[in-house]
């Protein structure tokens, strides 16, 4: 015999829902929260005496001025009180919050339009002890970057993942990073400046991931990374005139070298930081211009046992004839013994219309000319990535590459810039 439900179960009205909802644990509830902004996770404590102090103990922190419609394009006064508004929820929020257990993370995205604000919300922030730390300044002022207060050591018992973006460090900061951090696994900076005195640069034992996005130092010292157990880096080249050094990568298996196309790196700063990835399995190049070096000191040139995918994009557009430029690769894959996939994004000519490239030219005629081959015995796929039609620089570049490396099979691909 089948039993007749509970009359309001049957009904499905608001309170069975409710109660459904009410009765999962608080782990699971928790992460219902955290999909939440943090203005309506406090607003579901007036659902019940259940959730009445669920997000006092939930895991996640995050402030986010967005959430009160702070942004650079309003009015000041309009600003004022909005920002009011949002310095009386982040200080409640901070202060009623449960601190019997460390945190799970703290993310903090705001403005710094009270410095000393966002100074407290860190300070607490970072003694809840996070293993996960967030903190992004929304200015684009580069002077209103915001330094990273001094607080206990001990704070960074439980940290494992770091994101700062236009955030100030010095050497309290390195020290505490070096001293301090005993699981770090990845550290994501954007924007950021180094300042004051840095002895001894970034050490960390256990770092697995960095990304450094347009960083600039700003120390007259070198900024050195040392990072033993480092599998994956991520550099975008931003300001570093007194160098940057990368020390003892010797676990690194994939690394991202991006060089913008207004910074003018020196060839010899080019060769220090490709010696220092040796044992990379993938690299990808972004701006690399060094035919000089590769040409005139190929035999200087490190040596890459462990490559197997090399990603060339923007690479070798300058002025030099293509030969040189043939040249120039074939001085950095032969150095590669095991590479096996090659990929040519936007290389080895200009991204520019045939018309706008050179409008007079109408014929064209591929002498056959003795040229060395590559010796890149495990290359088998070479992959150019190109956006216009370039019909007569794409004939030429095809024309040498498929002479110079005869056992490899090229594949083109056709993928605009600017749609």
């Amino acid at each position: 015999m089948i039993h007749s439900e509970p009359t309001m179960k049957r009904a499905g009205g608001p309170m069975s829902a409710e109660d459904r909802l009410s009765a999962l644990p608080d782990g699971l509830l928790h992460a219902i929260l955290s999909f939440l902004p943090a203005p309506q996770a406090v607003q579901t404590s007036l659902l019940s005496r259940r959730w009445r102090r669920l997000w006092r103990s939930a895991p996640l922190i995050e402030i986010d001025s967005h959430d009160f419609g702070i942004s650079g394009t309003i009015s000041r006064d309009t600003v004022d009180e909005r920002w009011a508004r949002f310095e009386n929820f982040a200080t409640n929020l901070l202060l009623f919050h449960d601190n019997t257990s460390s945190l799970g993370a703290f993310h903090l995205r705001s403005r710094l339009h009270n410095w000393c604000h966002v100074d407290r919300w860190v300070r607490r922030g970072i003694e809840y002890c996070p293993s996960v730390l967030k903190i992004q300044i929304l200015d684009l002022d580069h002077d209103l970057s915001f330094k990273l207060p001094n607080v206990v050591g001990s704070s960074f018992c439980r940290l494992k993942r770091l994101r700062l973006c236009r955030v100030i460090l010095d050497g309290h900061f390195i020290a505490a990073l070096c001293s301090a951090c005993p699981v770090l696994e990845d550290m994501d900076l954007q924007l950021c400046k180094f300042c004051g005195i840095l002895p001894e640069g970034i050490i960390s034992p256990t770092l697995n991931k960095l990304v450094m996005d347009n960083c600039s130092n700003k120390t007259c010292c070198p900024l050195m990374i040392t990072a033993p157990n480092l599998t994956y880096l991520s550099l975008r080249y931003g300001c570093y005139p007194s160098g940057l050094s990368l020390c003892k990568m010797d676990s690194l298996v994939e690394a991202e070298i991006y060089i913008e196309q207004y910074e003018t790196l020196p060839q010899k700063t080019q060769h220090e930081l490709l010696g220092s990835l040796f044992n990379v399995r993938s690299l990808e190049l972004v701006g690399f211009e060094a035919e000089d070096m590769l040409i005139e000191n190929s035999d200087k040139f490190p040596t890459f046992d462990n490559m197997r995918t090399l990603d060339l994009y923007n690479c070798f557009r300058n002025e030099y004839e293509l030969n040189d430029k043939l040249e120039a690769l074939r001085s950095l894959i032969e150095n590669a013994p095991c590479l096996e996939k090659l990929i040519l994004q936007y290389c080895m000519f200009y991204s520019f219309s045939d018309s706008e490239w050179e409008p007079g030219r109408k014929n064209i005629t591929l002498h056959h000319q003795d040229r060395n081959i590559f010796q890149c015995q495990k290359l088998k796929l070479v992959e150019v990535i190109y956006d216009y039609d370039h019909d007569h620089q794409l004939i030429e570049l095809l024309w040498s590459l498929g002479r110079s490396l005869p056992d490899a099979s090229i594949k083109l691909s056709k993928i605009e810039l600017y749609p």
